[in-house]
């Protein structure tokens, strides 16, 4: 075999190798692609969603300090902000604290009596 026939069948095999790595990397590429709009639309949904708990959870801490109004004793403050850095936890689950909470709250003052009799 020559030397021009022996380079020859190298790179021939070196561009059937290339060849192979670009189809390889344009099917990856592709379902990289998919999964990154699978994973924004994930961000997005869950962006709403903290959206949805922080409106409910304003609404339930206002109507907590309405039904706190009268109580001239105790010292109402605003809803307090996240942690930054606390771990991320199931908000359906927290939802329905605050929702159980709330519920408590509004039972222990509707139990209460005017002028502070029981």
């Amino acid at each position: 075999m020559t030397a021009a026939r022996q380079y020859k069948d190298i790179t021939g095999g070196m561009s059937e190798a290339v060849a192979r790595m670009r189809r390889s990397d344009t099917e990856r590429a592709a379902r990289l692609a998919e999964r990154l709009v699978e994973l924004e639309a994930a961000m997005v949904a869950a962006h709403q969603r903290a959206a949805i708990t922080e409106i409910g959870v304003g609404l339930q801490w206002d109507a907590a300090l309405e039904a706190l109004w009268n109580e001239h004793w105790m010292t109402l403050r605003p809803l307090p902000r996240p942690r930054p850095g606390a771990p991320a936890r199931d908000l359906d689950y927290l939802d329905a604290v605050v929702g159980q909470r709330f519920e408590a709250l509004r039972e222990a003052v509707g139990r209460r009596r005017p002028f502070g009799r029981r």
